[in-house]
C-alpha cells in the first residue's frame, strides 16, 4: 500500500457507496443502481469508479472478477475506514441536531421527535409526566 492520502468522503454519494459496500461485495453497476434506489438520482460512472479506484489504491477494497464484472469488497482496513466516516458524519449530524433535541423533564432521555407536553414541560411519554407530577 502506498503512503496514505486523505480520501474525500464529503459528499453523500461517496458515503452511501461505502455503506453499500459494508453490507456486501458489489460490482459498480449494482452500486449505481442501489444509489439510485436510495437517492432517487442515478450517479454517473464518473462519480463511482474513480472513487472505487481510490479505495482500491488505499487498500480499503479488493476486487475479484466475476465474469465480465469487477466485484468490490471492503478489506479490514476498509471496514475501519467506513466506521471512521460514520463516526465523522455522526459528529456533524449531532452538532446540527443538538438544538432540536429536547430532554424529558423527568428521566432526561433525549426526545428527537414529538414528546408529551404537560404543564409547560416536555416528557418522553405520559408515564414520565405522571411520575413527575406525583
Amino acid at each position: 500500500m502506498s503512503e496514505q492520502k486523505e480520501l474525500d468522503v464529503s459528499n453523500t454519494i461517496r458515503l452511501y457507496t461505502l455503506l453499500l459496500l459494508e453490507t456486501e461485495p458489489k460490482h459498480g453497476y449494482r452500486i449505481i443502481k442501489d444509489l439510485k434506489k436510495i437517492t432517487g438520482k442515478e450517479p454517473t460512472t464518473s462519480h463511482i469508479y474513480p472513487f472505487l479506484q481510490d479505495l482500491a489504491e488505499e487498500g480499503y477494497v479488493d476486487t475479484r472478477k466475476e465474469g465480465r464484472k469487477k466485484i468490490y469488497r471492503l478489506t479490514d482496513d476498509g471496514e475501519d475506514f467506513v466506521q471512521e466516516q460514520i463516526d465523522s458524519f455522526a459528529t456533524i449530524l449531532d452538532a446540527a441536531l443538538q438544538d432540536r433535541i429536547e430532554e424529558c423533564a423527568h428521566c432526561d432521555c433525549k426526545i428527537y421527535d414529538g414528546g408529551y407536553e404537560e404543564n409547560g414541560n416536555v416528557y418522553c411519554c405520559s408515564h414520565c409526566a405522571e411520575a413527575d407530577q406525583g
